[in-house]
């Protein structure tokens, strides 16, 4: 029971907030909140019908209350100011471990996975995670279901049951989650940074924790980890050191009295929250240092890092996205392009580290090399301190601050609609760094004012003698002298040559490095056009030989934004794996030669994306309208008129090469996941494939084939937002005409089509394909197993929907809680070019596949009896919830393109899919749902379809003992041989 507040403790809170209280409300039970100053409190221009208000619970805990009349989920979070940073010494991993735990059940709610269950079953999600310095939980649910969500999650912080009989298996849940990042070169590199740092800092510490520091050192040590765990809690998890985040449709009356309801029984400890002033880095030991690093994938990589005074007392002046906006341009004069040029690197980027926390943050340029840029990585560092003596020399440029707060206060101005449950742990976790009344800017990180001192400040830090660098490279392997201890990260750390810290001290203006230049692309005609209909999907308004365009206005956001999406049907940008990879190349290589012009674009919030596909090429533009169109025509325009560089060619051929390579390192779960596409898609070529062409694929080859790609071609186009139809038509004519006039394209032959086709599995068969993990280091192994339902149908699909629903928290509770076969447990829907499957993805470093997949068929027993019992009433909750689910609001005009251009892209044109599934929905029984099940997921069904695909792992060794249910599987041995073998679907 948590401790009543006395008078003392009353009138203390309300002394504490005299300047800033504005109201106080009593409440039932002898509760008061106290209502905080918002009224300078900036709030986007474009928002209607939102609310805001501010409120302090006698505890202390404070609250950001968010009333939006318009949406249909409800979200909080709940920001807890301790972290890893505060782990003790001797149980690293403890404040996560924590974080676990919290999740198991609570007084009021006993029963396990009570809440997480309550929020799946109501159209919601949940999560939560540990950072340095803070611990966040966060949830989304139906509006109409919010209250008793909020009451669960509420649980969390008031009276938690941290029961002991789940502590070893939520152990070995953390270390089920450290295994799936130990071949992580990112977290990799993240815990290096930390262990080169001062040996007894709280930066220096490992976050995630692992079975050996939560259970066999502890042991060893006399140490009770779950006791442990809960003097953590206790003393730590104060009620003023929380800010929760509620987002509704409640009015801001009704959420406030669900929140004192709710939290004013959370404990306050009235402390100080902890802090780590002094320097992790310091001195000689730490700085002017390189560290040469043997990384997993084949990479070239080389870090600069230098320490900066706390970005979070600076936010107002964002002084490092100023100077990440300069080192990491991509137009003419920046780092990247001299590297482009000089053939050294492919990407760059700058800015404050993710290892950065409140007391001390970390700028960080990153930047990936080529083979040849991995022998010049001393004057790859020259040229980067001769852009920052650039700077220094230009000074502070007033009129390139002026540019990115215009461009941050349109993007804040005219900012879609957030998921919520994100968007309510953004403003939680910002209510901790930023003033109530910038929360809103700031979480945005749009400029406010303007300060050379402060940015002076930050590039004052950048210097020869204060940098740390990390040069990553497989070619390093051998040369290393030490091993960080908790990722096996092979690593030497010396200081910098003499001879080069004398060159970088001593480094000139490079003339072929200046600022960038004024942005063109800045948008300032926010006008909305006026619609001649009302269009409530889109249409074709044009139809030719060539061309095809689905057009609709804006009718639901009323913002001045587009989406234009144009895919090039080519019958030859996939007919080999010869043509796939120089379809790609040629991707690769139209991004980088456009780079000066459309990273200004981009810049100026205006987006967009090449990429091949199974069909040609697709473009994707989106971003504020008054310009859209003048960008798409420029791609199109020098996407036609493209001749490829012979040297860039190589440089980008080497890079895809590593690339593919590299894909053997992708997590289990990922291989398994795409065996399983190769597999079931007719036409798809391999990875291997590509491998064994690439190297022989020479630069006239290409030309070649650029010559022959876009000779017939058919475009679908589909354009929507604030464009007029008359100019969506003729910018089309203007793409058939350039197509035509500038390189004699022609319309494609409805024979050459490309077609989309899935391999028809057998009813009543069962098949497994296993292969090894393609990293021999790798402890995890993984399974896909995939039960296909059949072709797009409304009533097939939402019986799928709803199996799924029901069934993903019950296995995940099953096979992950339970059983504890491995972190990663996913049941899901899964489309593959309208034929609908069932997939069940997980991934073990103890279960072997074979003993995973029988689990996953004991488990398919259990549920099945489950469904059987379920009762009327919950069953029509689940179809309710799902409803809620499908008629969930668009959020942005980028998620009703994603929508429509689905239906476009795959032939289906459903655009009323939602509406129309909603009343299969609602016209279903339980006992079609037992059907359902008996027939895509029983033993003995003759209508089952199972495919499992088993990634193995030689860390991870069969159970002699255990039960084999693939042993009556047929066994593919050649994928191609079997999908020759198989039916397939109609296109």
């Amino acid at each position: 029971m948590a401790p009543q507040l006395g008078l003392d403790t009353r009138a203390r809170l309300a002394r504490e907030g005299a300047d800033n209280v504005v109201e106080e409300h009593s409440h039932l039970e002898g509760n008061k909140s106290f209502v905080l100053n918002t009224s300078d409190l900036v709030r986007p221009k474009n928002e209607k019908d939102v609310e805001y208000r501010l409120i302090k619970l006698e505890n202390g805990l404070e609250a950001f209350l968010i009333s939006d009349k318009d949406t249909d989920k409800s979200a909080a979070s709940v920001d807890v100011r301790v972290g890893y940073l505060s782990d003790p010494a001797d149980l690293p991993g403890l404040a996560h471990f924590t974080e676990h735990m919290l999740f198991y059940s609570s007084e009021k709610y006993p029963k396990e996975d009570e809440y997480s269950k309550f929020i799946s079953e109501h159209g919601g999600f949940c999560n939560a995670f540990t950072a340095a310095e803070d611990t966040n939980y966060h949830f989304d649910v139906n509006s109409s279901d919010f209250e008793p969500a909020l009451d669960r999650f509420a649980q969390f912080f008031v009276a938690p049951l941290i029961s002991k009989d789940g502590v070893d298996r939520e152990i070995k849940a953390v270390d089920s989650e450290n295994s799936k990042n130990l071949t992580s070169d990112s977290w990799r590199n993240m815990q290096l940074w930390k262990h080169v740092s001062k040996a007894d800092h709280a930066f220096h510490k490992f976050g995630t924790g692992n079975l050996e520091t939560l259970k066999n050192d502890p042991e060893s040590k006399g140490l009770d980890t779950h006791k442990q765990m809960l003097e953590f809690y206790s003393s730590n998890y104060s009620a003023n050191l929380m800010k929760l985040a509620v987002y509704s449709r409640y009015s801001l009356d009704e959420m406030e009295s669900m929140v004192v309801d709710k939290f004013s029984k959370v404990k306050t400890l009235e402390r100080e929250a902890n802090t780590f002033a002094d320097l992790p880095f310091a001195g000689e030991e730490h700085e002017c240092k390189l560290i040469k690093v043997v990384p997993i994938r084949n990479v070239h990589r080389l870090d600069l890092q230098w320490l900066i005074p706390p970005e979070s007392e600076v936010y107002r002046f964002t002084p490092c996205h100023y100077l990440s906006h300069l080192i990491g341009h991509e137009g003419g004069g920046s780092i990247l392009q001299l590297l482009k040029d000089l053939k050294w690197a492919t990407s760059l980027s700058a800015g404050p580290s993710p290892e950065s926390y409140s007391s001390h943050s970390l700028f960080l340029v990153s930047i990936q090399l080529t083979d040849e840029g991995n022998g010049h990585v001393d004057e790859i560092a020259e040229i980067v301190f001769q852009y920052i003596e650039m700077l220094r020399e230009e000074g502070i440029q007033g009129w390139i601050f002026e540019e990115l707060k215009n461009v941050g206060e349109t993007k804040f101005h005219f900012r879609d609609k957030q998921h919520a449950g994100n968007y309510a742990r953004e403003v939680a976790s910002g209510m901790q760094q930023y003033s109530s009344s910038d929360l809103l800017l700031a979480l945005h990180h749009v400029p406010q004012e303007f300060s050379e001192e402060s940015i002076g400040s930050i590039l004052a830090c950048m210097t020869v003698d204060k940098v740390r660098m990390m040069w990553s490279s497989q070619n390093h392997k051998g040369q290393t002298k030490e091993v960080e201890p908790w990722y096996g990260t092979e690593y030497t750390l010396n200081p910098l040559e003499d001879s080069l810290v004398s060159k970088l001290r001593a480094c000139k203006r490079n003339e072929r490095l200046h600022l960038p230049v004024q942005n063109q692309f800045i948008p300032t005609d926010f006008g909305l056009i006026a619609r001649e209909e009302e269009a409530a999907v889109p249409k074709l308004v044009y139809k030719s030989q060539m061309s095809e365009l689905w057009y609709k206005p804006d009718t639901l956001f009323e913002t001045p934004k587009g989406q234009v999406y144009l895919s090039l049907v080519s019958a030859g940008s996939y007919s080999s794996p010869e043509a796939a990879v120089s379809t790609n190349l040629l991707t690769k290589l139209l991004i980088d030669s456009m780079n000066e012009v459309t990273y200004y674009a981009e810049v100026a919030g205006l987006a967009y994306a090449i990429q091949s596909t199974t069909t040609g090429l697709q473009l994707v533009f989106s971003g504020y309208s008054h310009k859209l169109l003048t960008l798409a025509e420029e791609v199109v325009k020098r996407l036609i008129a493209f001749k490829p560089n012979a040297e860039r060619y190589q440089v980008l051929k080497e890079q895809l090469q590593k690339d593919l390579e590299n894909m053997k390192f992708d997590q289990p779960y990922q291989q398994a996941i795409y065996a399983t596409d190769v597999l079931c898609l007719q036409r798809k070529w391999h990875i291997k494939e590509y491998l064994q062409v690439l190297p022989s694929l020479g630069f006239e080859d290409f030309q070649i084939f650029l010559k022959k790609l876009m000779h017939r071609l058919y475009n679908q186009i589909m354009i929507l937002g604030n464009l007029r139809q008359e100019q969506c038509v003729d910018f089309v004519k203007k793409v058939e005409k350039l197509l035509e006039d500038e390189i004699g394209t022609k319309p494609i032959f409805p024979s050459e089509v490309p077609e989309k086709r899935v391999v028809q599995l057998e009813g009543g068969t069962s098949h497994t394909y296993t292969q090894k993990v393609g990293n021999e280091a790798e402890e995890n192994g993984a399974v896909n197993i995939m039960f296909q339902v059949g072709m797009d149908s409304f009533e097939q699909n939402v019986l799928l929907q709803l199996w799924v629903q029901i069934a993903e928290r019950a296995a995940f509770h099953s096979l992950r809680s339970v059983e504890q076969i491995g972190y990663i447990v996913c049941v899901t829907g899964w489309d593959t070019n309208l034929v609908k499957n069932v997939y069940f993805i997980l991934q073990s470093t103890s279960h072997h596949p074979v003993s995973i997949d029988t689990s996953v068929e004991k488990f398919l027993v259990t549920f099945k009896a489950r469904l059987a019992e379920m009762e009327e009433k919950e069953f029509g909750d689940h179809v309710k919830s799902l409803i809620a689910v499908k008629t969930e609001k668009l959020k942005s005009l980028a998620q009703e393109g994603r929508r429509y251009w689905g239906e476009i892209d795959k032939g289906s044109l459903h655009f009323k899919r939602q509406e129309l599934e909603v009343e299969a929905l609602k016209k279903l029984t339980k006992q079609d749902l037992l059907q359902f099940d008996a027939e895509t997921f029983g033993a003995d069904s003759n209508k089952r379809k199972k495919l499992s695909v088993h990634i193995l792992s030689e860390k991870v060794e069969l159970d002699p003992s255990s039960t084999n249910s693939s042993a009556a599987s047929v066994k593919i041995d050649d994928m191609y041989q079997f999908k020759r073998s198989m039916p397939v679907f109609p296109s």
